[in-house]
């Protein structure tokens, strides 16, 4: 399902797949002056085909499926840009759990071209911008002052996160995207404005000084979370089921306290 929307002279596309008459979670991607950014998941490949096929290019921030999946019919049609980290993994996908299969889907081999500091696509220039943390190929692109930035900016509120995600360069990312003169950014959960953004950098650096101060008073991981989350909604709860705690609350305190990966 794709339901656009326009902001700024962006067009918006809320993209989700149906399960019993319901989209579970949805992932925003933009069009933008005939280039997309981002392709939406798997489930929804044939419909950002038929909706985008005579579009100039699609360019992907990261390899995750709910952004890359549309790649895998666009590429029949036009130039597919990512970053060089991006390549191998969006050739080679690996196989994804089953609950990201029935949400998304399972991805399929995406083509790539990479896409260094600064590309003209179109008659348009676009700048790169890496910024790391919710994963290790993630960046953003910039063009005409508006980012455009995947997975980096969540929201103020956030209690879950991916277990690979490694927030400390999230936070020094989002740093590095609010050195930039603009007034929207455009991510993975909609459009947010620049004082949303900086409030959710607020946010993650605020956690992180409250999960220090505990963890040096020498409480557990599970006593941080449960002093930094104490009333999860039931939505948390059923991710951190549902993904086995691939999506979890002490993902985000492991990874704010340099632990993940760690015994």
């Amino acid at each position: 399902m794709l339901i656009p929307s326009e902001h700024e002279g962006v067009k918006v596309i809320k993209c989700g797949h149906e399960i019993g008459g319901k989209v579970l979670h949805w992932v925003h991607f933009y069009l933008y002056k005939d280039i997309l950014f981002d392709s939406g998941c798997p489930h929804t490949a044939a419909e950002v085909l038929e909706a985008f096929r005579d579009k100039k290019a699609a360019l992907i921030t990261h390899y995750h499926e709910d952004h890359s999946g549309g790649a895998i019919e666009l590429q029949k049609v036009m130039r597919i840009f990512a970053p060089p980290k991006s390549l191998e993994i969006l050739r080679n996908p690996p196989e994804v759990p089953e609950y990201r299969k029935v949400v998304w889907g399972q991805p399929l081999p995406v083509i790539a071209e990479p896409f260094q500091d600064r590309i003209s696509v179109g008659g348009e220039e676009i700048e790169l911008i890496e910024t790391p943390g919710h994963s290790f190929d993630h960046v953003s692109f910039l063009v005409d002052g508006k980012p455009f930035c995947g997975d980096l900016v969540i929201s103020s509120g956030q209690i879950v996160c991916m277990r690979e995600e490694k927030l400390l360069e999230t936070i020094k990312s989002i740093e590095k995207v609010l050195n930039f003169d603009f007034d929207f950014a455009y991510s993975g959960v909609g459009v947010a404005s620049r004082d949303a953004v900086e409030d959710y950098l607020a946010y993650l650096l605020e956690l992180k000084e409250r999960a220090e101060g505990l963890y040096g008073e020498g409480k557990s991981i599970e006593e941080i979370v449960a002093a930094l989350f104490p009333n999860p909604p039931d939505k948390a709860l059923m991710m951190e089921a549902v993904s086995e705690k691939e999506w979890a609350r002490e993902n985000i305190v492991m990874s704010l306290l340099n632990l993940s990966g760690k015994d």
